[in-house]
């Protein structure tokens, strides 16, 4: 008989739970590949499991029709029942049900945040059929964070953010079975079977980048005019900063060039502190690492999570920007001097008497902000290292002085036109010295000017701008705009980004939206408006907190999402054949887009097709008026590079395989640096 079960939410973690209760040796045991953890501590015989994050989803109830909607009629499910690809999660479900039969006494130890509450909440009913259970609760896998949250386990599951986790996925899969089910329908109707998707949060989402992609289009660029001149080889810029017209630009020009001197009217300084920010919550880690490293936010949440595990960081799907004064930062510290990057700043910190960080307004009622537990690294990956090096070094940061700046500006009238130039140095680094890596820091020393004095002008400029539009987003700024607008979760925007890419309604880092992105949100705002309607999201994000607090039930909120989809969706049916020939339309437009690696020597356009067969080539879209024809390699994403071969001028493509690194690939089989460097190798 157990005394008590222990239930993570990962091997990973189950493993560092067990290792960190563990009194003498941990023993490993193994239920076909799924691996648990025996340990003992006070005289209690304990079994550590891991979970594979979820082991059920919800179902519709009885298998219908694709083209039926709206389901409504669905039922919790073990992920193996639902999906052949998650077959895997029979063994955990088998192994947590033996093991907590004979367990007097169960604890829940899945991640602190709506998801894992959800995940350890339908183990326990699903698996153990119990109605409730211990809860340990932890923001990093430290021995110290363990042992804590183990020594003072609530009585209790937090059943409020349980109930809001499985409210979460019964209403994401209403919208998402439903609205795909209405979009892929309506395309069957113009005589097409083709995937297409959208969702409670995914419309939405979509919306807001249409809506920036016609600001684009309709943005209308207008000319100003900048004078500036050139003294001491600065430039000083005119004081009224844009002029509105050439003509007035041009009488300004005049009569400056007209001096060979101007006079130093005035020499001011000042001098500010510019204060450390403020520690990483996920949104702000994302967003510093996408404009460092270009990793999106997928990949940095992923790779985040990775560190998390290895008990590097702490927990990183948190909303905070705040790092509360129970946590041991001199401890943390102190393991981090033993480090040699930042063995240096780390040590000066720890001479101080009192460490206090700097913070910003962003809480969160589970996590404090993204921090390094102290635990020294060891065979990170690349991405890994860099990523773990900026959490640390934004840490390391929140604790140092401000920066010291200084900024000079000089005043120069020329006949009674004024410039200004402006010079910035550091007076004092502060925090520079531990964030230097990732900043860029552009430090422009004005020469001594006195006031009163002449200074030749050396250049008179006038240049001819126009205004720009608006920028496009980028997955960092997408996610960012999403959090902006309390859309999705902290851990979901990155994956709600990634499936617009996936389905092909966006593309590039600075995004775009695909004919097929635009003919999907066109028809869904014609159509069924509140499905891409911000607002009804945001209603039900408010509505999910309220029943994490306990303040509204589940079951209400479920069914005023049943009444207000059911409207809309009988609504979209009348209008199917008409909708499905729009959508057809931008697939096939979508596709021969996307298809396209380079021009043909004809002038037509090379598209990658496939043959009966099944195999891959290029040919031309005038065909058969141009027979030009080029094999592909039958493996590996082909990506137009926009390259030509500088030997026979034919285009270059970029081949993606995974595990392997990208190759360029000329398509002419008959190259002659092709040939000459096949020769070469062999």
């Amino acid at each position: 008989m157990l005394d008590e079960l222990i239930i993570a939410e990962k091997p990973s973690s189950a493993r560092k739970i067990a290792q960190a209760l563990a009194e003498s040796r941990v023993k490993t045991r193994k239920y076909g590949r799924v691996p648990y953890f025996e340990i003992e501590r006070k005289g209690k015989k304990i079994v550590v499991v891991g979970a594979a994050g979820h082991l059920f989803g919800v179902a519709e109830k009885k298998k219908v029709a694709f083209n039926h909607y709206p389901v409504f009629e669905v039922e919790w499910k073990p992920l193996y029942a639902i999906s052949r690809s998650a077959s895997y999660t029979k063994d955990y479900i088998n192994l947590i049900r033996k093991l907590s039969k004979d367990a007097k006494e169960i604890i829940i130890a899945t991640d602190y945040d709506i998801e894992g509450e959800a995940i350890g909440y339908n183990i326990l009913r699903f698996i153990c059929n119990r109605k409730n259970a211990k809860r340990m609760l932890f923001s990093a896998l430290t021995k110290e964070d363990l042992v804590k949250a183990y020594e003072n386990a609530k009585s209790t599951i937090l059943k409020g953010l349980a109930e809001a986790g499985v409210t979460r996925h019964i209403l994401d899969y209403f919208w998402g079975i439903n609205v795909s089910r209405a979009l892929m329908s309506s395309v069957k109707k113009a005589g097409r079977h083709y995937i297409l998707s959208s969702g409670r949060v995914q419309g939405p989402a979509l919306r807001i980048v249409y809506e920036r992609e016609l600001e684009i289009r309709d943005f209308v660029p207008t000319p100003y005019w900048k004078l500036s001149i050139v003294v001491d080889g600065i430039n000083a810029e005119y004081e009224k900063g844009k002029i509105e017209s050439e003509d007035e630009g041009k009488k300004l020009k005049e009569i400056v060039s007209r001096q060979k001197t101007c006079v130093v009217e005035d020499v001011s300084e000042k001098t500010y502190k510019h204060n450390p920010p403020a520690p990483f919550n996920l949104n702000d880690l994302q967003s510093e690492a996408y404009a460092l490293f270009k990793l999106t936010p997928k990949q940095t949440q992923e790779i985040a999570q990775k560190l998390y595990e290895m008990s590097l960081i702490s927990y990183p799907r948190t909303s905070s920007q705040k790092l509360p004064r129970t946590i041991d930062f001199r401890n943390i510290m102190g393991k981090l001097a033993k480090s040699e990057p930042y063995k240096k700043i780390a040590g000066t910190l720890l001479q101080k008497r009192m460490l206090i960080p700097a913070e910003g307004k962003k809480e969160d009622e589970a996590h404090p902000a993204i921090h390094p537990t102290g635990e020294l690294p060891n065979g990170l990956s690349r991405n890994e290292a860099r990523v773990y090096d900026l959490i640390v070094r934004r840490f390391l940061s929140c604790f140092m002085e401000p920066a010291e700046k200084k900024t000079v500006k000089a005043v120069f009238n020329a006949s009674g036109i004024k410039f200004v130039a402006t010079g910035t140095t550091t007076l004092k680094e502060g925090w520079y010295e531990a964030y230097k890596p990732y900043l860029r820091i552009r430090d422009t020393e004005l020469p001594q000017f006195r006031v009163g004095e002449l200074r030749n002008i050396e250049r008179v400029k006038l240049e001819k701008k126009m205004t720009s539009p608006p920028e496009r987003y980028t997955p960092a700024s997408l996610v960012r705009e999403m959090e902006k607008r309390n859309l999705g979760t902290k851990a979901t925007r990155a994956e709600i980004v990634q499936s617009l890419y996936d389905r092909g309604y966006i593309k590039g880092r600075k995004i775009e939206i695909t004919p097929l992105g635009e003919m999907v949100v066109k028809v869904l705002m014609d159509n069924a408006e509140k499905i891409v309607d911000e607002k009804l999201t945001r209603e039900f994000e408010e509505k999910l907190e309220k029943i994490a607090k306990d303040a509204v039930e589940s079951e209400d909120v479920i069914e005023e999402a049943k009444e207000s989809l059911t409207v809309v969706l009988e609504e979209f049916k009348n209008r199917e054949s008409k909708v499905g020939s729009m959508l057809l339309n931008s697939i096939q437009e979508t596709e021969k887009m996307n298809n396209v690696v380079g021009k043909c020597e004809c002038g037509g356009n090379l598209i990658i097709k496939k043959s009966k067969n099944g195999k891959r080539f290029v040919s031309c879209d005038t065909y058969p008026k141009c027979r030009k024809i080029y094999p592909l390699p039958s493996k590996g994403k082909v990506e137009a590079t926009g390259k030509v071969c500088e030997e026979c001028g034919t285009p270059i493509v970029k081949i993606i395989m995974r595990n392997k690194k990208p190759w360029l690939l000329c398509l002419d089989p008959e190259c002659k640096k092709k040939k000459a460097n096949t020769q070469a190798r062999s």
